[in-house]
């Protein structure tokens, strides 16, 4: 008998030791959801933030040495907006080099902006295959970055604004560009050839005030591209300004006297640049820690047909999860999961987890109050976001807080690195759990497309043991950015059959 695509059947193997159930999603599993959907309630503006964008050609004079530039009003958002021109397809084999002047006359903090090349196919604001400078608003000026990331969503590059860290003074960076309508002459330039081929980026800035700030104007900085980065899938088709992709507030800006790759444009008129987005009103709901992930019945992004479970994951706001309920289960037992994955679009500092975790703590995560096992989709920003095996044991001491926001600090082990979830491409992947692995010790093995990676648990660990009762996903609420990440065609371990009830049993 065929398995219809339809609900979550029920599968049993006679010689299995545990109940297998397979979730295919065409039509809502009923899964238990905590905090996992937008809830007015939640916000502290209950219709969603106001978003405004208002930026393009203008015949203002503000950043140029004449009337006309391009810039205005460009807000924050999940939502992407850019105005740009439309160049012949770079790659990090070309060239790249680009020289002009900004001057920002108004700003908020949390608002951000990036201007340089960067692909319009893939998420905007330099969050993959982008090269460019990034202006971080705060109090009454803006910070400044010059990095590169790369069409496999791994980043490099430096802070140009000073970043004050120290025993005797609290780390903080302070926002050095001026908000005044100071004008900035800058250059960036990439070498290809340069660091032994495998490619150079440098930045210079100076602003026209009356006391340069010698912290960053006037220096040059130099960035050595890693070794790898060429291979990446980085290709540029635009080169201009755009959002930065988190929810946030508005920054006046604009940009006058370019001169990119051979190119020169001082907007005596308009030049009618491709645009996205930004010229419109709305009301933002992805604002910053409302999660908005569950059953999604329309989309088809990971499966071949419509209905899956995911969306938007904050590593910000309150502990939320999405998850059916299985078990119970424990590290005495064999778990075996597997599936297609997709992440559509992900900001650096971003990630979360799915697998076996226990439910009974509402307010933190498994990774902070335990019993866990399964993935963690996260990882530092030079590499992106790995795919790799992690878990967590029970906890029976109190969860612990630190630093000013009280985090909870994280007992989850997992794998320092392991195979690299690149956006907009979908995987078959697969996770083992063998509790005999590793001399009786239990080692995870998970599987995204050809690549793989084992994670053995700490000796002793598996004596301290874990109890599961859900299988889905879960945040990570330490604080960061967000992931859009979808699952379908799932099987996973869900209830101990009679006989390894009774093996488990004589185990504890």
């Amino acid at each position: 008998m065929m398995l219809k695509k339809l609900a979550i059947v029920l599968l049993v193997a006679a010689t299995a030791s545990a109940e297998t159930k397979v979730a295919n999603f065409d039509h809502d599993p009923q899964w238990e959801g905590l905090n996992n959907q937008f809830d007015a309630s939640r916000s502290k503006k209950k219709s969603g933030i106001g978003v405004e964008q208002s930026f393009g050609y203008s015949d203002t004079n503000f950043a140029g040495k004449e009337k006309g530039e391009m810039g205005g009003v460009i807000q924050r958002s999940v939502t992407p907006a850019y105005y740009a021109a439309e160049i012949s397809p770079k790659t990090l084999d070309d060239r790249l080099s680009a020289t002009g002047t900004f001057a920002m006359t108004d700003v908020r903090g949390s608002a951000g902006v990036f201007f340089g090349w960067f692909d319009s196919h893939k998420p905007t604001g330099g969050r993959q295959s982008a090269l460019g400078l990034h202006l971080a608003g705060a109090g009454d000026g803006a910070r400044l970055s010059f990095r590169l990331t790369t069409g496999d969503n791994q980043a490099c590059g430096t802070k140009v604004t000073e970043w004050i860290k120290g025993k005797n003074v609290e780390r903080h960076t302070p926002a050095s560009v001026k908000s005044d309508g100071t004008r900035y002459t800058w250059k960036m330039d990439y070498d290809p050839q340069a660091n032994d081929g495998n490619g150079q980026m440098t930045f210079i800035i100076n602003g026209n005030g009356k006391e340069p700030d010698k912290s960053f104007e006037g220096k040059t900085f130099t960035v050595n591209v890693p070794a790898d980065y060429k291979k990446q899938h980085t290709t540029f088709d635009r080169f201009g300004l755009g959002n930065s992709m988190k929810s946030g507030n508005p920054m006046t800006i604009y940009f006058d006297d370019l001169t990119f790759d051979g190119q020169n444009e001082n907007f005596s008129n308009d030049p009618k640049w491709v645009a996205l987005g930004n010229q419109t009103k709305f009301v933002d709901r992805e604002q910053t820690g409302l999660h908005d992930f569950g059953y999604s019945a329309n989309t088809h992004y990971a499966g071949g047909k419509d209905g899956e479970v995911g969306g938007l994951f904050w590593r910000a706001g309150s502990y939320a999860y999405y998850a059916d309920r299985i078990g119970p289960l424990d590290l005495n037992d064999r778990l075996e999961a597997s599936g297609k994955v997709i992440m559509t679009a992900a900001a650096q500092d971003s990630g979360l987890f799915f697998g076996w975790f226990n439910s009974a703590n509402k307010e933190y995560g498994p990774t902070q109050a335990g019993n866990f096992l399964g993935i963690k989709v996260g990882g530092p920003t030079h590499v992106g976001h790995y795919f790799a095996p992690a878990y967590a044991t029970s906890k029976d001491t109190p969860i612990q807080t630190k630093g000013k926001e009280a985090h909870a600090v994280n007992i989850s082990v997992d794998a320092r690195q392991g195979p690299l979830l690149v956006p907009q491409k979908t995987y078959e992947w697969k996770l083992s759990y063998d509790p005999t692995g590793n001399d009786g010790n239990g080692t995870i093995k998970v599987t995204l497309g050809d690549e793989s990676v084992t994670l053995n648990l700490k000796k002793g660990d598996k004596a301290k043991n874990a109890s599961f009762d859900r299988f889905g996903l879960f945040t990570n609420h330490i604080g960061g950015s967000f992931v859009k990440l979808y699952l379908d065609d799932l099987s996973y371990t869900a209830t101990r059959t009679e006989s390894a009830t009774g093996a488990s049993a004589k185990n504890h």
